[in-house]
């Protein structure tokens, strides 16, 4: 029984980590798979670009389709992709609970916001996702001023792919410490 404990107390700082959320961009035409979720600050969300040609910008609850402000951590850019079956990925930390507001920049062919293209995180019951996406779509032309944030990657490859490696793995880490933790409970 001792080792059982032991093993468990090795598992439990694990579960301490933040966790890593990913979100398809563009997979099913004009949307973020999920559209909103709810994130704890640190949380890390991971991006996965699907083709043709689109952004991750980072807006406000009410301009919906409009950059928010020059940081450009905030800001993948313009992430073209030509082939769905290596998805390009970009990260963002969650830097805090208050909600966070994306949508995609593109317009070319069509307007992607005006067309429910948005992602939230931590929408609450005063600003809902609902809202936020119906205000999207009626929204007037968007307008972004979207570069490549510096010291930033969209490739599949190097930090951020590592990134995703390390997510999967530590999705399969919980797994079985959950699973170690309860067959030492029972």
């Amino acid at each position: 029984m001792q080792l059982s404990w032991a093993l468990a107390s090795l598992l439990l700082p694990i579960a301490a980590y933040a966790a890593d959320f990913p979100v398809a961009v563009g997979k099913d035409g004009f949307t973020f798979e999920p559209s909103n979720i709810a994130a704890a600050k640190g949380d890390v969300i991971i991006f996965s670009f699907y083709p043709k040609n689109h952004t991750v910008s980072r807006s406000t609850f009410d301009k919906p389709c409009q950059t928010k402000g020059d940081d450009k951590k905030d800001d993948s850019s313009y992430v073209p992709v030509s082939s769905a079956s290596t998805p390009t990925v970009w990260t963002w930390t969650v830097d805090g609970t208050d909600p966070a507001w994306f949508y995609c920049a593109q317009t070319s062919p069509v307007n992607h916001c005006q067309q429910g293209m948005v992602f939230a995180v931590n929408p609450n019951e005063k600003n809902t996702f609902a809202a936020f996406q119906a205000a999207a779509k009626s929204a007037g032309t968007a307008t972004s001023t979207s570069t490549a944030p510096s010291g930033s990657s969209t490739s599949n490859s190097g930090k951020n792919g590592a990134s995703s490696l390390v997510a999967s793995a530590r999705a399969v880490l919980l797994a079985v410490a959950g699973t170690a933790v309860g067959f030492v409970l029972v």
